[in-house]
């Protein structure tokens, strides 16, 4: 059998398992004495990472929060502190194998009745969220070979068992997805089960060559175009969450200076809680606060922990007294305007140039250019709308008269309906 042809059988017989009852996958109900069902704060839910490794953790461990850990003891204190708390799988592919060497599927029912039991006893909730790190290779895309098929498949099958017994999958992955031909039902369907978790960790240093201004432009762009790489397949924005990273090192701090990293971790912050409440986000995890062994300590994470809950919500913590006397208590962000895509012509010669622009609030969302034919809209050319600058559109129309428009795409998000430019006519020479 060829290749591509195992792989599409594969990837079939993934998107089409439906699990439904705890009993028909071989995952036990949570056990009875665990307590009555939680989950974090209504959406978007914020879930720190705060385990052993935090050292300040105990700045996480009081009401209001949530937090995300994988052991007995601190989760203990977190719950004495008023804290909720998610479970947090630090290797998913101790359960589901890689791309590479994919697990057995036939292991995966008992690799989800262990995560399971490991979760509700940490979390204390018979629904307990957890937090899978994380998928590799989210960006291949289909036909998928034999190995990746079965990875895929395992991946599906933990989080729908995990979903069926109770629990609240979140999948967390680096990169945005290959969504084209049958990627895409295979991230609906693992949507159906799990919350997708989209990591967005840029540079501090980069962030900050923009100015404040630029800073919560840029990174509002980023957060629309990561949530809209699934969105516009038909994933709802209610099933995908944001994780935003604070580390000392790649993706993080990354040797900027105290002082302008405390104001990169406020406009990072502001941005992503914008956004996030804007399209219907389910979750905001924060990562980075740990120093693993073997790892230096950075002695400015625990003040900018606490920059970070202030800009949520000024109650959480003391922000501006732990960034010092020339941090900025301003809160304000540039301002955006209504949802607006401009479609300009260039050139009538052949082949025909247009000019697209579009709002910020628009960033990620697809466009196409389409003809209209004996009263029929027929598409031309497909584009992502962004980055922050317009872009030329070169299409190949014959001679003659042509009726042209720009739609944009509908995506599985709150106001975000499909809308149309107004029919122009033009004369192509």
């Amino acid at each position: 059998m060829k290749l591509s042809k195992l792989a599409a059988i594969h990837l079939a017989v993934a998107a089409g398992m439906m699990l439904t009852l705890a009993g028909s996958v071989g995952v036990a109900p949570a056990a009875s004495t665990a307590s009555a069902p939680c989950s974090p704060p209504a959406a978007p839910a914020w879930i720190d990472y705060a385990d052993k490794w935090v050292p300040f953790r105990q700045l996480f461990f009081r009401p209001g929060l949530a937090v995300a850990l994988a052991h007995d003891a601190p989760a203990a204190d977190a719950r004495a502190g008023g804290a909720q708390v998610a479970f947090w799988d630090m290797s998913l592919k101790r359960a589901v194998g890689t791309p590479e060497r994919p697990a057995a599927g036939r292991s995966i029912p008992a690799a989800a009745a262990r995560i399971l039991d490991d979760a509700v006893r940490v979390t204390g909730c018979s629904t307990p969220v957890i937090g899978l790190n994380e998928l590799f290779g989210a960006q291949r895309q289909t036909p998928w070979r034999p190995r990746n098929a079965q990875y895929r498949a395992n991946v599906l099958e933990l989080v729908q068992r995990l979903a069926a017994a109770g629990a609240q999958p979140q999948l967390f992955i680096s990169q945005s997805g290959a969504t084209r031909g049958g990627a895409a039902s295979w991230w609906r369907s693992l949507a159906k089960s799990a919350t997708i978790v989209r990591e967005l960790y840029l540079p501090a240093p980069w962030l900050h060559s923009f100015g404040p201004g630029g800073t919560s432009v840029f990174m509002r762009f980023e957060l629309r175009r990561g949530v809209r790489n699934l969105t516009t397949i038909g994933v709802p924005s209610s099933r995908i969450g944001i994780a935003l990273g604070f580390q000392v090192g790649r993706g993080g701090r990354m040797g900027l200076a105290a002082a302008p990293w405390f104001e990169v971790v406020k406009r990072e912050t502001l941005a992503t809680r914008q956004v996030a409440g804007e399209l219907g986000l389910a979750s905001v995890w924060s990562w980075g606060w740990a120093t693993f062994p073997g790892n230096r300590t950075d002695p400015d994470s625990r003040r900018a922990a606490c920059v970070f809950l202030w800009t949520r919500a000024a109650d959480l913590c003391d922000g501006p007294s732990a960034a010092g006397s020339s941090f900025s208590r301003s809160l304000a962000q540039p301002a955006e305007g209504i949802q607006r895509v401009t479609f300009r012509l260039l050139s009538t010669r052949h082949p025909v140039w247009f000019r697209v622009a579009a709002s910020a609030k628009l960033a990620g969302r697809i466009a196409v250019l389409q003809e209209r034919r004996a009263a029929q809209w027929h598409n031309l050319a497909r584009m992502v709308l962004g980055p922050l600058r317009p872009r030329p559109v070169r299409v190949a129309l014959s001679h003659g008269r042509h009726v042209v428009r720009l739609y944009v795409a509908a995506e599985n998000a709150p106001r975000g309906n499909a809308f149309w430019t107004a029919p122009r006519i033009l004369r192509v020479h």
